[in-house]
């Protein structure tokens, strides 16, 4: 029985990269094609907080060789400010979003896969 736990553990885990190096070459081709048009992409926003008239929403964003993630906050008597910024590698950011949450990874994923029909 644990023979067969182990090899099930082992076929996720490379099911896992898979995923993750076919996300990772997504946004290397989107990427090429940022530095052809010279506009970023985002691929993702989420608000993170928001209280009647004031909110913090994180972006990220594609450029040409990394991941941005911005968090800004908005509204009330605070004047638009981006709190704290992240940049990842394409590598990076394939493991850390994968990590982060299932739900987002797929989101993202339907975002490069978007992104990159409505560019070819």
């Amino acid at each position: 029985m644990k023979k067969v736990r182990r090899l099930q553990e082992s076929r996720q885990m490379s099911f896992e990269d898979c995923l993750i190096d076919n996300f990772r070459e997504k946004l290397m081709d989107l990427s090429q094609t940022v530095a052809e048009t010279g506009k970023p992409v985002i691929l993702y926003t989420t608000l993170l907080d928001e209280v009647s008239d004031y909110g913090e929403q994180e972006l990220a964003i594609v450029n040409e060789d990394f991941v941005v993630i911005q968090v800004i906050t908005f509204g009330g008597y605070v004047p638009i400010a981006i709190q704290h910024q992240r940049v990842f590698t394409f590598e990076e950011f394939s493991n850390w979003i994968y990590k982060r949450s299932n739900n987002l990874f797929i989101q993202c994923f339907g975002t490069l896969d978007d992104s990159l029909i409505s560019i070819r």
